[in-house]
């Protein structure tokens, strides 16, 4: 089974990021949580049915060079090749980078391609649904499991609730993954670090078109909260937090 897992590299929330009217320039990229566990259900998959996994690293001109410690994380885990796509330019429509990648991936005669289903800087889980349609490809997202059964792929996706469901789906297809059936594997750094030295990256251009739609007229920080500290024992504080509720209209 060939299999294909797509990469992504996000802001990293936990540094400072700068706001500009039209843009957000992150401190630093880290790879996407959920495409991290596209990668492990991909590996996974390889180990049930046998195969391949190539791992899809997608980047701008700006992000290059962060990806490359998340491939060659995969590759320590058992991926068989690496590749480095570099968008055209940087885009936060993903429609177009959904239609550049579909005429990379087209013709490279994968079973199964896996994708997070979301990620953190587009909460709209929408780039495995629009892959797929621009491959004329199935496509089932919220992904938990998958199994071969008779050629064909058996799918678990979460329902919410604690609700699971079942599908079979002809291959070839495009899932979207909320979270791999087991944690992801720890790779120690004295692995990581070797397979940095070890790891062959191809990279490639994808062309990413200019799609009409959508316009950024500004990004901007929400007003902060005001916040009152309420002060006294407990019958002085119950009878604030009364006045302060009827203000509110709560009361």
């Amino acid at each position: 089974m060939k299999i294909c897992a797509v990469l992504r590299v996000v802001p990293d929330l936990v540094e400072e990021i700068e706001i500009e009217e039209t843009e957000i320039v992150p401190f630093a990229y880290i790879a996407n949580e959920r495409d991290e566990h596209a990668v492990e259900e991909a590996l996974i998959l390889k180990e049930k049915a046998g195969g391949s996994v190539d791992v899809l690293g997608v980047v701008d001109e700006d992000t290059a060079s962060d990806v490359d410690e998340p491939l060659a994380m995969a590759y320590a885990k058992g991926a068989d090749n690496l590749i480095k796509a570099i968008l055209s330019r940087k885009t936060f429509r993903r429609y177009e980078v959904a239609k550049g990648l579909a005429e990379f991936l087209k013709d490279k005669g994968y079973d199964v391609i896996f994708t997070g289903i979301q990620a953190i800087d587009a909460f709209a889980g929408t780039l495995g649904g629009m892959l797929a349609r621009c491959m004329n490809l199935p496509y089932i997202g919220g992904v938990v499991e998958v199994d071969v059964q008779n050629g064909t792929l058996v799918v678990k996706k979460e329902l919410g609730g604690g609700l699971l469901g079942e599908y079979r789906v002809s291959t070839p297809a495009i899932l979207g993954v909320v979270s791999a059936e087991r944690p992801l594997k720890f790779v120690p750094f004295a692995k990581l670090k070797k397979a940095m030295k070890e790891a062959n990256i191809d990279e490639v251009d994808i062309e990413v078109p200019e799609i009409e739609g959508i316009d950024v007229l500004r990004y901007y920080e929400p007003p902060k909260p005001e916040i009152t500290l309420l002060e006294g024992d407990p019958e002085e504080l119950a009878e604030k937090l009364v006045e302060v509720l009827k203000e509110v209209s709560v009361l």
